[in-house]
């Protein structure tokens, strides 16, 4: 029993890493590749489209009525037939909406790129980086990208610009370390809780015994 306790113990003490552990995209407004589809009118082709832990995630910077983007959005949607399970899309309005427009500059200079001087469609497959726009042209070197990046993956763009972050802030290592000692504590008084508890139980058999031979 006691065992089983100090494994449980060890279990819980790492889940704080993954179970409260927040990602930098959550602070902004993104959308998915139905969500994305049908802000650009359009309805999704693959009715079966769902989104994996295996898919590579597309990161997309567009503009609300840019009409490149739209055409980009399209060829996604024209491909999720055949190559949606190979992808999924993230995406960021960036024209009318200034937190993620904030995102888009830090994610391109994060890349080497000058926001000043680039547009949208901007989007990121694996490590390769695509600040060109988007024409038809491009359709086979997207199709390229994302099965590159499924067979063989590099990097995903928000995690590491996420994790240059972090010797510049305590705050994500502090909440880590917070919990963690939370944990550890709830874990240690479940541990003294239960072997107390066992140890009041052989003292209140021993003494039946006791009381037993008396008699």
């Amino acid at each position: 029993m006691k065992k089983k306790f100090i494994i449980l113990l060890l279990v819980v003490a790492l889940l704080p890493t993954k179970v409260f552990a927040k990602s930098l995209i959550d602070d902004y407004n993104k959308t998915n590749l139905k969500e994305t589809v049908e802000a650009e009118g359009f309805e999704l082709e693959n009715k079966n489209y769902k989104e994996t832990d295996d898919q590579v995630t597309i990161y997309l910077f567009r503009g609300q009525g840019c009409s490149h983007c739209h055409e980009f959005v399209e060829f996604l949607n024209s491909i999720s037939t055949e190559y949606g399970k190979y992808f999924k899309l993230v995406a960021f309005e960036v024209w009318y909406d200034n937190n993620n427009k904030s995102l888009f500059s830090k994610i391109a200079s994060f890349k080497g790129d000058s926001p000043n001087s680039i547009g949208v469609p901007y989007f990121i497959i694996g490590d390769k980086v695509f600040n060109q726009g988007y024409g038809s042209s491009m359709a086979e070197e997207v199709k390229k990208a994302i099965m590159d990046e499924y067979k063989n993956p590099t990097s995903d763009v928000m995690e590491e610009y996420e994790d240059s972050l972090k010797p510049a802030s305590s705050t994500s290592s502090f909440a880590t370390v917070f919990w963690n000692a939370v944990f550890i504590a709830v874990g240690a008084g479940v541990i003294i809780y239960f072997n107390n508890r066992n140890t009041n139980k052989v003292l209140e058999a021993l003494g039946n015994k006791k009381e037993t031979k008396k008699k």
